[in-house]
Order: C-alpha cells, then structure tokens, then sequence
C-alpha cells in the first residue's frame, strides 16, 4: 500500500512540474484543445494498469466529456462458505465517462476537476465459474491536468486522480455462501495521450 502511494506521489508531481512548464512556455496562440474531439490511449492505475482506448473532447474552453474502454487481467480471492479462501483469475473489462469543467485554462494546459462512472464485467477462464459474468459499477470525482507542447499542439497528455467507490452485489450469482473481493475501491488515478483533430 505504501509503495503504491509513493508511485502516486511521484506521478502527481511530475506532472504537476510539466503543466507549470508548459503553461510558462505559453506563447501568444488560443487554448490548443478548444472545441476539438482527440483519440487516443487512457490507462487505468488499479494497481497494476488497465489499458484502454479513449476518446476525449472539449466543448468551448472549460467543458470536457471522455469515453473510454478498459480491458485486464483480473486476480481475485474467492470465500466458499466453510471450504476456505483461494485465488482465481479472469478477464476484467470496464467502460467509462467522465466530465470534466476546466478552472484554469492556459494556452497550453488545463486544470480541471469532474466526475466519472464506469460499469465493468468480470469473466473467469478456466477457474472458478461461479462468478462469470459478475458485473459492477465505478462512480468516481477526480481533479486532472491536460497539457501540450508549443511544438506539438495537437497532442494532449493528461494525468487524473481521485477517489473511486466499488458497487457489486457481494453474493455472487445469488449464492449466499460465496464471496468475492476485488480490492478496486480508494484512491484511482489514470493517465493518458490523445491526438486531436
């Protein structure tokens, strides 16, 4: 827990150093992202990284609205009523939107806060199939930074994090006797690179 922490820190000042960079290497062009619609490459720290595609655009200066598709492998610890814990492994996908409202915008850079929701499916292969097809959902508020280089406008590198809740039903396939932990909920942070058109 406390190396994944410092993995965070770690992440949020860099990219805190490299927006204040790019925001003083400003010159006399608009915002480079205003009304503008990129794709490109999201990943998900959940303490191992889920990778996916995204799609991101801005609406004017502030308002931003992203969609994004997540695929991983999953490990999971499985309690069956007297019989004991064990692990298994499966296939974890999860699709999620996000919007955003920008409070500092810079010719090359944006600070902003938002709010997200993901719903997200579980299949095992091979393993323990009493939880094949488990599904939940993943609300979220984050703050983020979205920047670019004079040289390079039309390619947005960003960095959220916030808090993240997990909703599952605990009783998979309504058997009362089996349970499941994901380890999925707390601090989520994501990183990501669009290309805008």
């Amino acid at each position: 827990m406390r190396k994944a922490f410092l993995k965070i820190a770690f992440l949020v000042t860099v990219v805190f150093f490299v927006s204040a960079a790019a925001a003083f290497a400003a010159d006399e062009n608009k915002n480079f992202i205003s009304n503008k619609v990129g794709v490109g490459y999201q990943g998900m720290v959940a303490g191992d990284f889920l990778n996916g595609l995204s799609v991101r655009g801005w609406i004017g200066d502030r308002v931003g609205l992203e969609a994004s598709g997540f695929y991983g492998r999953s490990s999971m610890e499985i309690e069956e009523g007297g019989e004991g814990k064990y692990e298994t492994k499966g296939d974890l996908w999860t699709i999620e939107a996000k919007a955003m409202y920008a409070f500092i915008v810079r010719n090359y850079s944006k600070f902003y806060a938002g709010g997200k929701i993901g719903y997200g499916q579980i299949d095992t292969s091979g393993g323990y199939e009493g939880i094949d097809g488990t599904s939940f959902w993943t609300p979220g508020l984050f703050i983020g930074s979205e920047w670019s280089f004079p040289q390079l406008p039309e390619v947005g590198f960003n960095f959220d994090i916030g808090y993240s809740w997990l909703i599952y039903d605990n009783h998979v396939n309504d058997d009362p006797y089996v349970y499941m932990n994901l380890n999925l909920s707390g601090i989520s942070a994501s990183f990501g690179i669009h290309y805008y058109f």
